[in-house]
């Protein structure tokens, strides 16, 4: 099996927020921060959709919600990986309108909360869509 299908299986599984038809998983076998940074942001570029919404009013609805899944990138180290991931928010908080679409979060193996323990480390994007109402 590959880390994809594990990380896939296990999402399916115990992951609450997890929908089929808005869900999809990409594997990189980034090792270094640099590919694991080129990787996600490659994932966002490509993901990242223009918005046309009304000022009047907005609404968020969750949208699609892509697993990252990074098997050789800090596999160890949980806490690492959250601040890895703490780093790639700060960087999306910083860019014009896509702070308000993209929240991310993290599975790990090694991490304390039992319900986030999962077999590979996985970074999820959480994508939101803004509509009008």
């Amino acid at each position: 099996m590959t880390p994809t299908s594990i990380a896939h299986k296990w999402v399916a599984g115990n992951e609450p927020s997890y929908d089929e038809t808005k869900s999809t998983f990409v594997a990189t076998d980034a090792r270094h921060v640099d590919e694991a940074y080129e990787f996600v942001f490659s994932n966002i570029a490509s993901q990242k959709k223009p918005t046309q919404v009304s000022e009047r009013t907005k609404e968020l609805v969750a949208g699609k919600r892509s697993y990252l899944v990074m098997p050789n990138f800090l596999s160890s180290s949980a806490t690492s990986f959250e601040k890895f991931a703490m780093q790639v928010s700060s960087i999306v908080d910083s860019i014009p309108g896509l702070t308000d679409e993209l929240v991310m979060s993290t599975l790990h193996p090694e991490t304390v909360e039992t319900e986030w323990r999962s077999p590979v480390p996985i970074l999820i994007l959480q994508w939101y869509d803004a509509t009008a109402q």
